[in-house]
This record gives structure tokens, C-alpha cells and sequence, in this order.
């Protein structure tokens, strides 16, 4: 009993729940990106969240971090979760390894002091961080089901009803985020298909993949 009064908790409650996917598929992210939310694959291959209906009629498919292989503790801002200088000059792609083999040595002394690095004894995906900028992340790129909790979707919950198609949000700090409003957007990447059935206000939603497009 002892052992199990003493063991770890995660007191985050649940943003983002993947309940089931068919196909999976990775990449990195453009940019600070919210779990769970839509984007399109960009000319790098890069993950891009829509900011204009014309990107959010191709926001098809939902990315999440990508599982780390290496034990805790964790960072926030790394390739693999290992861990990143502050002035980091390459995420491994290889635009970055074509591009970036010079670094101003003055950049050495531009660290904002206090210099810190958040450190999570369990990986940050558990307490709803977003993918950082050029991280690895998931694309689940066909039929899933996925839940949504309250603030990780744009609207309120009462905008939402079983049956009811969704869309992909370009509104300014909602990017990429579910909606029911299509706001010109043409593109469903999915129905409502359970509404409360993970907690207070969650929004469970069967998306259609790249079939959308």
C-alpha cells in the first residue's frame, strides 16, 4: 500500500485523448504546435497549421508528439526529448544541415540570463505541452477517433452536436484547432460523433484522413 500511496500522479487533466487511428505517419512541426491540432503538409514536408481558409480546407490530419524512446527526465525543446543547447543552429533536417554549418560566435553570449531548461520526470506530452518548433511529431493520417477537451477546440461546447461535420480552424490563436463554424472553410475533416463522453465538455470526433481531400 505503501508503494502505491508514494507512486507519481499526473494531476494534468486530459486535453487531447487518442482513442483509436487506422494509419500513422511522422514529420516535424513549422512551429509551437497545439496537441491535436490540424495541419497541412507544406512544400519542406514540414506540419503547417492553417491561418487562411484556403490552408484550413487542407488541415486534414491531427499531429501529436511522437513517443520518445529514451528514458526521463524530459525537455520541452528538443529533437527526441534529449535535450538542446539554447543557441541550437540545426534540428537534423537537412535544410538545416546544409544551411546552417555557420554560427555567429557572438550568439555564444546572447543567452538570456537566467538560463534554464525545463525538465519533466515524465514526457511533456502528459501535461498537454505543445511540439515545439522543428520537433518530431505523429500524423495520424487516416480514420481516427480523437477527443477533445474544453480549450483545445475553437468555440463552446454547446456549438457541437452528434452528426455534425467539423472543421479545421484558422482563427488567430485557434489555429488548426476543431471547430463546428466553417467560416468559408469547404473541407470536413470529420464528424461529431460523442459529446461529455470523456469528461466534462469533451468533444469526440471521427476524422476522415487525407480522404478528406
Amino acid at each position: 500500500m505503501g508503494a502505491l500511496l508514494n507512486t507519481p500522479r499526473n494531476p494534468v487533466k486530459p486535453l487531447f485523448i487518442v482513442n483509436k487511428y487506422r494509419d500513422i505517419n511522422g514529420s516535424r512541426v513549422n512551429q509551437s504546435t497545439t496537441r491535436g491540432a490540424f495541419c497541412y503538409r507544406d512544400t519542406s514536408g514540414r506540419m503547417q497549421i492553417p491561418r487562411t481558409a484556403a490552408e484550413a480546407n487542407k488541415a486534414v490530419t491531427p499531429v501529436d508528439w511522437a513517443k520518445p524512446l529514451n528514458p526521463g527526465p524530459y525537455f520541452n525543446n528538443a529533437d527526441g526529448l534529449n535535450g538542446s543547447p539554447f543557441n541550437a543552429f540545426s534540428d537534423g533536417s537537412l535544410g538545416s544541415q546544409e544551411g546552417t554549418y555557420d554560427i555567429d560566435p557572438n550568439l555564444a553570449y546572447s543567452t538570456a540570463w537566467p538560463a534554464a531548461i525545463t525538465i519533466y520526470e515524465v514526457p511533456p506530452l502528459f501535461y498537454n505541452q505543445p511540439v515545439p518548433s522543428g520537433a518530431k511529431c505523429l500524423i495520424y493520417d487516416d480514420e481516427s477517433v480523437l477527443t477533445y477537451g474544453s480549450g483545445n477546440y475553437d468555440g463552446y461546447v454547446t456549438d457541437f452536436a452528434i452528426g455534425s461535420k467539423v472543421y479545421a480552424s484558422y482563427n488567430t490563436g485557434k489555429y488548426g484547432q476543431v471547430t463546428a463554424t466553417s467560416s468559408g472553410v469547404t473541407t470536413a475533416i470529420g464528424v461529431v460523433v460523442g459529446i461529455g463522453d470523456f469528461g466534462d465538455q469533451t468533444v469526440t470526433i471521427k476524422t476522415r484522413g487525407l480522404v478528406a481531400l
